[in-house]
């Protein structure tokens, strides 16, 4: 007897597989260009690793010379959980994380001339959280592994496309590329932290948070990167202002387009 078709669907949606399907579909519906299950080098194990899905934007300005380009790319594992993530965060200091040329990027005859630290934090998703997660714990004991490769893989993933970037528009163009770690939850987030001057521990449910990657191996020396972490609703929400951040960005370049020539003599 064939098996009813409700329990496929049942068991798809169990295996998280859908979850991947719909994020994917979310950036194709907000024009991104998203890649399915794309493999990238692991420098600490050696061999290849999957990232769920890697989806880029680029915004250009190549009527007028030198031409100036800005490409923003996402490396997004996709975790399904009925279980609730915790984050555990505190108030975000000036050194924390990443941000400006402290992103993970690629650069090509841009400086801060072209492109100020300014600029590039003007407009930037989550620039001004006042919290920042530090740690984090499955509420089911022995699950938090999962959270744990969701994190590591997608902040790996953003250095390899980093460094294997070659993302030239022309010989005298400006370019510039950020690669932004982050993971899309389907199922709860929380977070616990101490009020200020508090000693009370306080949880609340949340929507997304800003994940704290401090990394070190003698392959990828000491790395820190914030990781994005949303769940599905928020990831669909925040797309048009990570749009917005790269048509930012590039009106700025356009603006200085003229300094372009001699970025590349300056930095």
């Amino acid at each position: 007897m064939p098996i009813p078709l409700e329990k496929i669907i049942e068991a798809a949606e169990k295996a998280g597989f859908a979850t991947e399907l719909l994020a994917a579909s979310i950036l194709d519906n907000a024009n991104w260009r998203p890649s399915q299950n794309v493999y990238f080098i692991d420098k600490d194990e050696g061999k290849a690793r999957e990232l769920d899905i890697r989806a880029y934007k680029i915004f250009a300005s190549t009527k007028e010379k030198p031409e100036v380009t800005c490409m923003i790319s996402l490396c997004i594992e996709v975790k399904k959980t009925a279980d609730p993530f915790i984050f555990y965060t505190n108030r975000k200091s000036d050194y924390d994380g990443s941000s400006g040329y402290g992103i993970f990027h690629w650069k090509n005859n841009v400086d801060r001339f072209v492109l100020s630290y300014g600029a590039i934090e003007a407009m930037r998703p989550m620039a001004a959280v006042e919290r920042v997660a530090r740690s984090y714990s499955c509420f089911k004991s022995g699950q938090t592994q999962q959270i744990q490769s969701g994190v590591i893989s997608a902040f790996k993933a953003a250095i390899h496309e980093r460094d294997n970037c070659e993302e030239v528009y022309s010989d005298l163009s400006g370019d510039i590329c950020f690669f932004v770690p982050m993971m899309v939850v389907d199922g709860p987030l929380y977070e616990c932290f101490f009020e200020q001057g508090g000693d009370t521990l306080v949880a609340s449910e949340i929507d997304e948070v800003l994940y704290v990657q401090n990394y070190h191996s003698g392959n990828y020396g000491r790395v820190s990167n914030h990781v994005y972490v949303m769940n599905l609703s928020t990831f669909s929400k925040r797309l048009p202002e990570f749009s917005a951040w790269g048509e930012h960005m590039l009106a700025v370049m356009a603006q200085n387009r003229a300094k372009v020539a001699t970025a590349d003599e300056v930095d």
